[in-house]
């Protein structure tokens, strides 16, 4: 099951890649991406970055400056014509970005003997000029991690709404923790827990978007004038997480989800659901040291 689950996921990544080859010059939608390799638009982001090693526009813009570097050394083509076919608007914007990537100029690399490899080198995909192909090399390397499938309650929740970086949730969560205090609720707290709703490396920062959740037990009451602007009752999304141990800075949270998107799901036996990612707050960082933080990183499974 593990084997059929892995081949699985590398077989719908291998059909996004063939659909970035076949349009490259195109738009390409994430709902139609995410449709192509039968994933939801709210995983197949992560998913992606986990398998492939980079972001699809980051695939994209790869495979257009390793065309360009081919058209520079094997055809007739100005540098002016291999700018705007690689979608810059400008030769200058064309060169900048291009030296970024082979460390010399277009001028410099279509003189040059032997080309000059595009920096850094994708392991997992490999892009042929020559022939458009893209593909994808499975990574079967170790996770290096403790992964436990738990099943999480569902739970009634006060959630407050960042809109924004990852790294700045903490004011949420102090706001939240500074409310609750506030209305006498802390002793009806029963857990502290973090819902992502996007993949910070496919959407901009300025959207992304978080809820700062705190789980209560029977029988808060909660203020007659309602709930703060941004802040809502809601249930928290129970069921089956897999779920990593993170001890120390927060810092290690990306790494974490992108090695159980990337190296622990395909070989997992699981499939997602569509339920948002979670961070689970084992303790609160205003009472331990970083070093002793214990966080759960939790991606949703199907039931």
């Amino acid at each position: 099951m593990r084997k059929q689950t892995q081949a699985s996921y590398v077989e719908r990544i291998g059909r996004v890649l063939k659909q970035v080859a076949d349009n490259v010059d195109a738009p390409l939608p994430l709902a139609a991406l995410a449709d192509t390799a039968a994933l939801s638009p709210f995983h197949f982001h992560r998913v992606y970055r986990g398998i492939a090693g980079e972001t699809v526009q980051e695939t994209l813009r790869r495979v257009r400056m390793m065309r360009a570097g081919h058209e520079l050394r094997s055809g007739g083509k100005s540098v002016t014509e291999i700018a705007l076919d690689a979608g810059y608007e400008s030769p200058e914007g064309f060169s900048r970005a291009f030296r970024q990537s082979f460390d010399l100029s277009p001028s410099q690399y279509r003189k040059s003997r032997a080309a000059t490899p595009f920096r850094p080198t994708n392991i997992n995909i490999h892009y042929r000029p020559e022939t458009g192909e893209i593909r994808l090399i499975a990574d079967r390397k170790e996770h290096g991690m403790q992964v436990e499938i738990k099943t999480v309650e569902s739970q009634q929740m006060i959630a407050l709404r960042h809109l924004g970086p990852y790294h700045e949730v903490g004011r949420a969560f102090s706001a939240l923790k500074g409310w609750l205090g506030k209305q006498g609720l802390d002793d009806f707290v029963t857990g502290s827990y973090g819902l992502s709703y996007d993949d910070p490396g496919s959407v901009p920062a300025a959207e992304l978007r978080y809820d700062a959740c705190a789980t209560l037990r029977d029988g808060a009451k909660l203020p007659p004038g309602g709930l703060p602007e941004g802040m809502r009752l809601d249930t928290l999304p129970g069921g089956r997480f897999a779920c990593a141990l993170l001890e120390g800075s927060y810092t290690g949270m990306q790494d974490t989800f992108h090695r159980l998107f990337g190296l622990w799901l395909p070989e997992s036996g699981e499939e997602l659901d569509g339920r948002a990612c979670m961070e689970w707050y084992l303790n609160d960082p205003v009472e331990v040291p970083e070093a002793d933080l214990r966080t759960l990183i939790c991606i949703p499974l199907k039931g």
